[in-house]
């Protein structure tokens, strides 16, 4: 769990900055209901209502909404479990542990209420200056005509959308840079041919095949069985597979190497190969020779390592011909393994973060295992030679489930899920963060336009054109587009840094990641208000007046 804790924190993170979001909508549109119920609010007042029922009313208001949007949350909650398996968040560690019960739904509800709470405190501390100021001046609305109380009204809803703009600025550049990142880790060659190769998995029971002939036998059958079928290239078998999730390490010794003091044994990935696993898999000879069937019969020991164990100890070459003893210390003569090939070095674990680690082939028959995995090279679709696979492994032993059974592409594509479900999360939140500030900054212009109808009226009575009416706010919007996009920068600066560990060659501040970003959220923002600047551009000073 501990290797993926950086993920699940980014993907709780983003969730956060959502909830955020929709939380600063919802508190703006209250704002914006309470801007429009102050000289009712001035006359419960005046006939004995108490500040304390008008705060209740705000908080009672405000709890509702959110209880309401908490239990449909709820309601889309059970179908986002299915979603997430489907981003492949279930194939994380505990990651099909995730289920939908009376604890989350209780939690959910919880934090819907302390959401209700808080976002009702700015709209009750509105409502009691508004009224205030509405009391001192009876028969005004106060923030129609400029009162303190209707500028402070007005900055806080201005506020809002520039936390709002500079929350999904970062949740967007996030995402820009999670699938930058993600795009450059599948650029990285795993060290084998992928393509049209199937793997899976072998228990050999002990009774059946009890000691080292009657393993080596099994093998050899199960290899030329698999080889005979139709379109199969190359057949060899492995005590594991890159990228199975399994990690082979063991330690060994190269003989006359003299280790500094206090330096720890060195773990290598081990395996016991057979057939043409080599071949199998697609891995590149360097030097020498592959290991071979025949290797496993003969009494000398022979093995093969990767550049990364050759470059370890021969950086200057030189690596066939040396000895190598399994364990942490050198042992007979008789028990060392001679290398007779090199090959190129293969992504055991990951696609990234497991650089350099070196990788040692055994034969089979001096390193037996009865937990072998088959891999199978064919030029035909791996589709159809799985249940091909299961048949010949049936011929050979009826009792013989084949399990884990993958193609290579499928391995790789599982080992980035970590990577993966992050980004595609990401994409989503974005998606959900630019439609929730384009409607937010929707509703707050055209406020603005209701609120300000009689000045537009004005102005254009005295001579304004329609274009530098809808230029005004189209100006604003601008104003608080760039306050937004400074606050998103920095931001998307610090979280970068936060999630520096997660991302693979892409910098924390991507200039380009930056100014798409910047792009994107400007142009929602500006369709969001072109609708508002043009109702005010159609304002008729003769109706305004008239009303007036």
């Amino acid at each position: 769990v501990a290797a993926v804790r950086p993920t699940l924190l980014l993907i709780q993170a983003g969730a956060l900055f959502l909830l955020l979001i929709g939380a600063v909508n919802l508190v703006n549109l209250l704002l914006i209901r309470a801007s429009g119920r102050v000289k009712e609010l001035a006359v419960r007042q005046a006939i004995g209502a108490s500040r304390r029922h008008v705060v209740s009313g705000a908080l009672v208001e405000s709890t509702l909404l959110a209880l309401i949007g908490g239990l449909l949350g709820l309601a889309a909650g059970a179908g986002g479990i299915r979603l997430l398996a489907l981003l492949g968040v279930d194939r994380l560690p505990l990651g099909s542990h995730v289920v939908f019960d009376a604890r989350l739904a209780l939690i959910a509800l919880a934090g819907s209420l302390a959401v209700g709470i808080a976002l009702g405190l700015p709209v009750a501390w509105l409502s009691l200056r508004t009224t205030a100021a509405n009391t001192a001046a009876p028969g005004l609305q106060a923030e129609s005509r400029g009162t303190t109380a209707g500028r402070a009204a007005q900055r806080l809803r201005h506020a809002f959308i520039v936390a709002q703009i500079a929350l999904a600025f970062v949740l967007l550049a996030g995402a820009g840079l999670l699938g930058l990142s993600l795009q450059k880790v599948m650029t990285v060659s795993p060290g084998f041919r992928p393509e049209h190769v199937l793997s899976g998995q072998l228990i050999l029971p002990v009774r059946s095949y009890p000691g080292r002939q009657a393993l080596l036998a099994v093998t050899e059958r199960l290899t030329a069985e698999l080889g005979r079928q139709p379109g199969v290239q190359a057949v060899g078998f492995a005590t594991n597979v890159p990228l199975s999730g399994i990690s082979n390490k063991s330690a060994a010794t190269v003989q006359g190497h003299r280790p500094q003091p206090g330096e720890p044994p060195h773990g290598f990935y081990s395996y016991s190969v057979g057939g043409d696993y080599f071949s199998a898999l697609g891995l590149t000879l360097r030097e020498g020779r592959f290991l071979t069937a025949a290797d496993s019969r003969r009494a000398e020991r022979v093995c093969v390592i990767d550049e990364d164990f050759a470059r370890r100890y021969w950086p200057r070459g030189g690596a066939l011909g040396q000895r190598i003893f399994e364990g942490a210390a050198e042992g007979d003569a008789a028990e060392a393994y001679t290398v007779v090939g090199v090959v190129g070095p293969v992504k055991q674990a990951g696609l990234v973060g497991d650089e350099a680690q070196g990788a040692i082939y055994y034969p089979f028959g001096h390193r037996l295992d009865y937990s072998i995995y088959l891999v199978v090279r064919a030029s035909l679709p791996t589709e159809s030679l799985a249940p091909a696979l299961g048949k010949a492994v049936r011929r050979i032993d009826p009792e013989l489930p084949v399990n884990d059974l993958r193609t290579m592409e499928t391995r790789i594509a599982d080992s980035l899920v970590a990577r993966r479900s992050p980004a595609l999360l990401a994409v989503l939140f974005s998606g959900i963060a630019m439609l929730l500030t384009a409607v937010g900054t929707y509703g707050v212009l055209s406020y603005a336009v209701t609120q300000r109808r009689r000045e537009i009226g004005l102005r254009m009575a005295l001579g304004a054109r329609p274009e530098q009416v809808r230029g005004q706010f189209l100006s604003l919007a601008l104003r608080l587009l760039a306050a937004g996009t400074a606050l998103g920068v920095l931001g998307a600066w610090l979280t970068g840094r936060a999630m520096q560990s997660l991302l693979f060659q892409v910098p924390p501040l991507h200039v380009a990641t930056l100014a798409v970003t910047a792009g994107l959220l400007g142009a929602v923002s500006l369709i969001a208000c072109l609708l508002p600047s043009h109702r005010a551009a159609r304002v008729s000073p003769m109706v305004v007046l008239s009303e007036e």
